[in-house]
């Protein structure tokens, strides 16, 4: 029997409502959410992926497999970001009901709760150390913690719309990406911005920064990924060719790749340099809302509003089923 699903999915344009009939997963692929794939990362050793979803949960899969190792079930709303810390043994989430969790992966406990957001938090990042998280949330803020105390250290304040995402440079510094069109860089010790980043001409919903810092990539509702000079605080390109929004994008571990997907249930694979796409991996049966490079870069991995994960190997371009 089809699962109803019903979401709200908010734009600079207004607020949009969708529903839709997801049908039951036909391939032996990642399942087991029971709601959109929102989010989805892989560990640094490559063997394991973490993902969130819109039924609360924070699931641990085993990436060979790609069985199912644990469900983190205490959120109270959706979960819109997740992030490994060096090592791979905890994750940190951030969530609709406010708040971020910092898990333990032996026996999926709780570490400790970051609390001081007033509405949705809808993205985490972590600096490269593991030893300090921000947050992006639907208080128009950006949050940066103590991620060993839990303490907030900074509230970062200038967007005026919802804060959709975040990403640490390998200097420390921070960029942000929010409704409001715009992106903004951050001096975190000083907690002050930088640099503002416009060229969207709608909501801002993912970004990636460069593993050297110099260039960042914004996905946008304006069915467009943005590519950035960071040095130059520029925009040096415009990858075009979904069809409707982009929800998602993620960068290759060499800085010369990106993925993106969106509403037109295609995750397209892009030469940054080129500024052309290379392939498109068509097998999502609905909007893909999250993507991920393994770390070697051989394969992409996706989840989608049909609530499953899928592996793709990017070299054929053909999903890897177990």
């Amino acid at each position: 029997m089809d699962r109803m699903r019903t979401f709200f999915r908010p734009a600079s344009a207004g607020l949009f409502l969708f529903l839709v009939t997801a049908p039951l997963p036909l391939a032996a692929e990642m399942v087991g959410h029971g709601g959109i794939v929102n989010t989805l990362t892989v560990s640094p050793d490559g063997r394991r992926v973490i993902s969130g979803s819109w039924d609360y949960t924070v699931r641990l899969w085993d990436l060979a497999t790609q069985k199912e190792l644990a469900v983190l079930n205490e959120h109270r709303a959706s979960v819109n970001g997740v992030a490994f810390l060096p090592g791979g043994q905890q994750v940190i989430s951030a969530s609709w009901d406010s708040t971020l969790i910092l898990w333990n992966l032996a026996d999926a406990s709780i570490v400790r709760t970051f609390k001081g957001h007033a509405n949705n938090v809808s993205s985490v990042a972590l600096t490269r150390d593991g030893k300090t998280a921000a947050s992006g949330g639907w208080d128009r803020t950006v949050r940066v913690w103590d991620v060993a105390t839990g303490r907030e250290i900074h509230k970062l304040e200038g967007h005026q719309a919802n804060v959709m995402a975040v990403a640490f440079l390998p200097d420390g510094k921070l960029l942000s990406g929010s409704y409001d069109q715009s992106l903004k860089l951050w001096d975190v010790e000083k907690g002050q911005e930088i640099a503002h980043l416009t060229g969207h001409n709608n909501s801002i919903n993912s970004i990636a920064v460069s593993a050297d810092g110099k260039r960042a990539l914004s996905a946008s509702t304006d069915s467009t990924v943005r590519v950035w000079d960071l040095s130059a605080r520029s925009e040096i390109g415009v990858l075009e060719g979904h069809v409707g929004f982009v929800t998602t994008v993620a960068l290759s571990p060499d800085g010369k790749f990106a993925l993106s997907g969106g509403g037109d249930r295609a995750v397209r694979l892009w030469d940054i340099e080129a500024g052309k796409e290379i392939k498109a991996f068509i097998g999502h049966k609905r909007p893909v809302w999250s993507v991920a490079f393994t770390p070697d870069g051989k394969r992409a991995l996706s989840g989608g509003h049909d609530e499953v994960i899928k592996v793709w190997d990017i070299e054929s371009g053909n999903e890897v089923v177990r």
